[in-house]
Protein backbone atom coordinates (compact mmCIF):
# COMPACT_ATOMS: atom_id res chain seq x y z
CA UNK A 1 0.00 0.00 0.00
CA UNK A 2 3.08 2.37 0.81
CA UNK A 3 4.11 1.44 -2.65
CA UNK A 4 0.95 2.54 -3.98
CA UNK A 5 0.68 6.03 -2.33
CA UNK A 6 4.51 6.66 -3.05
CA UNK A 7 3.40 6.54 -7.00
CA UNK A 8 0.58 8.12 -6.55
CA UNK A 9 2.22 11.17 -4.63
CA UNK A 10 5.34 10.99 -7.65
CA UNK A 11 2.84 11.33 -10.26
CA UNK A 12 0.53 14.48 -8.67
CA UNK A 13 3.76 16.23 -7.80
CA UNK A 14 4.53 15.91 -11.37
CA UNK A 15 1.49 16.99 -12.57
CA UNK A 16 0.89 20.01 -10.10
CA UNK A 17 -2.38 17.98 -8.43
CA UNK A 18 -2.88 20.75 -4.79
CA UNK A 19 -4.38 17.43 -3.36
CA UNK A 20 -1.09 15.97 -3.61
CA UNK A 21 0.57 19.17 -2.22
CA UNK A 22 -1.92 18.87 0.90
CA UNK A 23 -0.91 15.59 1.81
CA UNK A 24 2.59 16.21 1.84
CA UNK A 25 2.29 18.97 3.83
CA UNK A 26 -0.35 17.13 6.10
CA UNK A 27 2.35 14.25 6.41
CA UNK A 28 5.98 15.65 6.17
CA UNK A 29 5.90 18.52 8.06
CA UNK A 30 6.27 17.91 11.39
CA UNK A 31 9.37 15.60 10.65
CA UNK A 32 10.73 18.80 8.11
CA UNK A 33 10.03 21.28 11.31
CA UNK A 34 12.28 18.54 13.36
CA UNK A 35 14.83 18.76 10.34
CA UNK A 36 15.21 22.42 9.80
CA UNK A 37 14.68 22.76 13.84
CA UNK A 38 18.55 20.25 14.30
CA UNK A 39 20.05 22.88 12.07
CA UNK A 40 18.67 26.24 13.21
CA UNK A 41 18.28 26.06 16.89
CA UNK A 42 21.36 27.68 17.94
CA UNK A 43 20.82 30.24 15.59
CA UNK A 44 17.09 30.50 13.82
CA UNK A 45 14.05 31.57 15.00
CA UNK A 46 10.79 29.63 14.37
CA UNK A 47 9.92 32.07 11.45
CA UNK A 48 13.40 30.76 10.13
CA UNK A 49 12.32 27.28 10.54
CA UNK A 50 9.07 27.43 9.39
CA UNK A 51 10.31 29.35 6.32
CA UNK A 52 12.65 26.15 5.33
CA UNK A 53 10.06 24.25 5.77
CA UNK A 54 7.29 25.92 3.44
CA UNK A 55 10.38 26.86 1.15
CA UNK A 56 11.29 23.04 0.93
CA UNK A 57 8.01 22.10 0.21
CA UNK A 58 7.20 25.15 -2.63
CA UNK A 59 10.97 23.67 -4.36
CA UNK A 60 9.72 20.55 -4.48
CA UNK A 61 6.24 21.53 -6.49
CA UNK A 62 8.60 23.94 -8.27
CA UNK A 63 10.94 21.84 -9.85
CA UNK A 64 9.05 18.61 -9.38
CA UNK A 65 11.55 17.23 -12.44
CA UNK A 66 14.41 17.31 -10.05
CA UNK A 67 13.65 14.36 -7.71
CA UNK A 68 14.81 10.82 -9.02
CA UNK A 69 13.08 8.23 -7.50
CA UNK A 70 15.87 6.14 -7.22
CA UNK A 71 17.88 7.84 -5.22
CA UNK A 72 15.14 7.69 -2.66
CA UNK A 73 12.13 8.25 -1.24
CA UNK A 74 9.99 11.84 -1.51
CA UNK A 75 10.06 11.60 2.38
CA UNK A 76 13.84 11.33 1.90
CA UNK A 77 14.57 14.12 -0.79
CA UNK A 78 12.13 16.78 1.17
CA UNK A 79 14.59 16.32 4.23
CA UNK A 80 17.29 16.76 2.03
CA UNK A 81 15.94 19.83 0.89
CA UNK A 82 14.98 20.88 4.03
CA UNK A 83 18.06 20.41 5.27
CA UNK A 84 19.56 22.49 2.66
CA UNK A 85 17.51 25.21 3.06
CA UNK A 86 18.20 25.37 6.90
CA UNK A 87 21.98 25.55 5.80
CA UNK A 88 21.34 28.21 3.55
CA UNK A 89 19.47 29.71 6.38
CA UNK A 90 22.06 29.30 8.68
CA UNK A 91 25.05 30.92 6.14
CA UNK A 92 22.51 33.62 5.90
CA UNK A 93 21.75 34.68 9.32
CA UNK A 94 25.64 34.28 10.28
CA UNK A 95 26.63 36.46 6.94
CA UNK A 96 23.74 39.16 9.03
CA UNK A 97 25.49 38.92 11.91
CA UNK A 98 29.23 39.81 10.75
CA UNK A 99 27.86 42.56 8.57
CA UNK A 100 25.54 43.70 11.96
CA UNK A 101 28.82 44.39 14.22
CA UNK A 102 30.81 45.81 10.62
CA UNK A 103 28.20 47.94 9.70
CA UNK A 104 25.05 48.84 11.06
CA UNK A 105 25.62 48.98 15.19
CA UNK A 106 28.23 51.80 14.40
CA UNK A 107 27.36 54.72 16.12
CA UNK A 108 26.58 57.47 13.88
CA UNK A 109 29.37 60.02 13.80
CA UNK A 110 30.75 62.70 11.89
CA UNK A 111 33.91 61.93 13.25
CA UNK A 112 35.93 58.59 11.62
CA UNK A 113 37.68 58.19 14.47
CA UNK A 114 34.64 57.88 16.43
CA UNK A 115 33.52 55.23 14.13
CA UNK A 116 36.87 53.13 14.16
CA UNK A 117 36.60 53.37 18.14
CA UNK A 118 32.94 52.33 17.97
CA UNK A 119 34.20 49.26 15.21
CA UNK A 120 36.59 48.50 17.51
CA UNK A 121 34.70 48.37 20.77
CA UNK A 122 32.09 46.36 19.00
CA UNK A 123 34.53 44.11 17.32
CA UNK A 124 35.60 43.21 21.11
CA UNK A 125 32.42 42.50 22.60
CA UNK A 126 31.40 40.06 19.71
CA UNK A 127 34.91 38.38 20.43
CA UNK A 128 34.26 38.35 24.09
CA UNK A 129 31.31 37.24 23.77
CA UNK A 130 32.21 34.31 21.05
CA UNK A 131 34.74 33.26 24.12
CA UNK A 132 32.10 32.77 26.91
CA UNK A 133 30.83 29.43 28.00
CA UNK A 134 28.14 27.73 25.06
CA UNK A 135 25.44 28.64 26.46
CA UNK A 136 26.46 31.98 27.93
CA UNK A 137 27.65 33.23 24.66
CA UNK A 138 24.52 32.06 23.13
CA UNK A 139 22.20 34.16 25.53
CA UNK A 140 24.38 37.02 25.28
CA UNK A 141 24.80 36.82 21.49
CA UNK A 142 20.59 36.54 21.08
CA UNK A 143 20.16 39.24 23.55
CA UNK A 144 22.59 41.99 22.24
CA UNK A 145 23.23 41.27 18.58
CA UNK A 146 19.85 39.69 17.74
CA UNK A 147 18.23 41.79 20.03
CA UNK A 148 16.07 39.01 21.35
CA UNK A 149 13.67 39.42 24.31
CA UNK A 150 14.69 37.18 27.90
CA UNK A 151 11.81 35.38 27.27
CA UNK A 152 12.16 34.58 23.78
CA UNK A 153 15.88 33.40 24.48
CA UNK A 154 14.49 31.18 27.07
CA UNK A 155 12.07 29.70 25.25
CA UNK A 156 14.41 28.80 22.30
CA UNK A 157 17.17 27.75 24.95
CA UNK A 158 14.56 25.52 26.99
CA UNK A 159 15.51 27.44 29.52
CA UNK A 160 14.05 29.72 32.64
CA UNK A 161 14.03 33.28 32.41
CA UNK A 162 15.81 33.84 35.79
CA UNK A 163 18.84 31.51 34.12
CA UNK A 164 18.85 34.15 30.92
CA UNK A 165 18.95 36.93 33.47
CA UNK A 166 21.18 35.20 35.44
CA UNK A 167 23.69 34.58 32.81
CA UNK A 168 23.09 38.25 31.27
CA UNK A 169 24.12 39.30 34.41
CA UNK A 170 27.46 37.62 35.34
CA UNK A 171 28.87 38.21 31.35
CA UNK A 172 28.03 41.68 31.70
CA UNK A 173 29.76 41.87 35.18
CA UNK A 174 32.95 40.04 33.33
CA UNK A 175 32.90 42.04 30.40
CA UNK A 176 32.89 45.51 32.65
CA UNK A 177 35.65 44.06 34.29
CA UNK A 178 37.47 42.82 31.30
CA UNK A 179 37.15 46.50 29.70
CA UNK A 180 37.54 48.17 32.97
CA UNK A 181 40.81 46.02 33.04
CA UNK A 182 42.02 47.26 29.76
CA UNK A 183 41.44 51.16 30.20
CA UNK A 184 42.68 51.05 33.60
CA UNK A 185 45.87 48.87 33.23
Amino acid sequence: MFWMLEEELKKGIRNHNPKIYEILIDNYSKLLWIVAAGVLKNVGSKEDIEDCVAESFAYLWEHPEKYDDKRGSIKTYLCLITRSKAIDAVRKINKNINSSYDDGLIIDSNEIEDKIVNKQIIKEIYEFAKNLKQIDSEIFILRYFYELKPKEIADKLNITVKEVSNKLYYSKKTLLTTFDYKIGG
